[in-house]
């Protein structure tokens, strides 16, 4: 147990002497993890609150808001009403007065209600919630709903058939730029890890020789320069964490100030897998970079 412990220090005290007697290689291998992991975080949050977006646009796709004219008496919105949930494409028909609509208004995330308040009156019209059975109806329900005198002609109704689309589009593409760009960076860290351990091997060569010719193994010869790339790993993926952890809930609040109309969400179980994800993957690139350089310059 003493001898296992023994060799466990050699290789921790070597590899983080190695670590700062080359120290710019050294630091430049923690900084590339570092994008590599800071890239990685990133994505993952982004495609998360774009996945959201799309759960909760799915969710909308079945339904409609027809916007009805201010001028539009109560009697007649409620026969507006009957007349489309007589409509056998139509499952349910909701009445929301202009008072509704901004009590839905102020629950926006991060919106100032003196928006509203500083115009001192109500912009917001009443509106039919129409839900229908099958959503490839709602485009044929939008162009007869908007031939009535009752509706509000700028905007007629809130339906957008494209968005979906758009926003899946958007995650698809964000994930596949992401993914290359992640690869691209990964390959670059594990090069220069790879770099750096092959520099430590050099100056610690004729060490290395003695140690060889006085009977070491080779892993024992090997194990600090794998602790080595080991401890990059980890400082990068320290670095990483502590950021994204520390600058997620302020992007987002940033974002919901900027994007009131978007359903961003603080996501703090999501939070906690991201950030060991990007642990775990801080410690396999030092890992295997370091295996990669010890393997290709410690031959025998």
């Amino acid at each position: 147990m003493h001898r296992l412990w023994n060799r466990i220090d050699f290789a921790f005290s070597s590899a983080w002497q190695n670590f700062w007697r080359n120290a710019a290689v050294s630091v430049a291998s923690v900084l590339i993890v570092w994008v590599v992991l800071l890239a990685l975080g990133s994505l993952l949050l982004v495609l998360h609150s774009l996945d959201q977006i799309v759960a909760l646009e799915k969710t909308k796709a079945s339904a409609i808001s027809v916007y009805l004219a201010d001028t539009t008496p109560l009697s007649s919105a409620m026969d507006f009403k009957l007349h489309l949930e007589q409509d056998p494409r139509v499952t349910n028909v909701t009445y929301v007065s202009k008072d509704q609509a901004l009590a839905r208004f102020r629950q926006l995330p991060a919106l100032d209600p003196s928006v509203i308040d500083t115009l001192g009156t109500n912009p917001l019209p009443a509106s039919l919630d129409v839900t229908v059975r099958d959503i490839r109806d709602l485009g044929a329900i939008d162009q007869e709903v908007r031939t009535s005198p009752l509706v509000d002609k700028s905007p007629a109704t809130n339906y957008e058939p494209n968005v979906i689309d758009k926003i899946i589009l958007l995650a698809r593409v964000a994930g596949i730029a992401g993914l290359v760009l992640i690869i691209g960076l990964t390959g670059l860290s594990v090069f220069i890890i790879m770099l750096t351990i092959r520099t430590a091997i050099y100056l610690r060569r004729k060490e290395i020789e003695v140690m060889k010719l006085v009977g070491a193994t080779d892993w024992f010869v090997r194990w600090p320069f794998i602790v080595e790339g080991l401890i990059v790993g980890v400082i990068g993926a320290v670095v990483a964490v502590v950021i994204v952890g520390f600058g997620y809930r302020p992007a987002v609040i940033n974002l919901q100030s900027v994007l009131i109309f978007v359903p961003l969400a603080f996501d703090p179980s999501y939070l906690r897998v991201v950030l060991a994800a990007m642990l775990g993957f801080g410690l396999l690139l030092g890992s295997v970079g370091s295996y990669l350089g010890v393997r290709r310059f410690l031959k025998q």
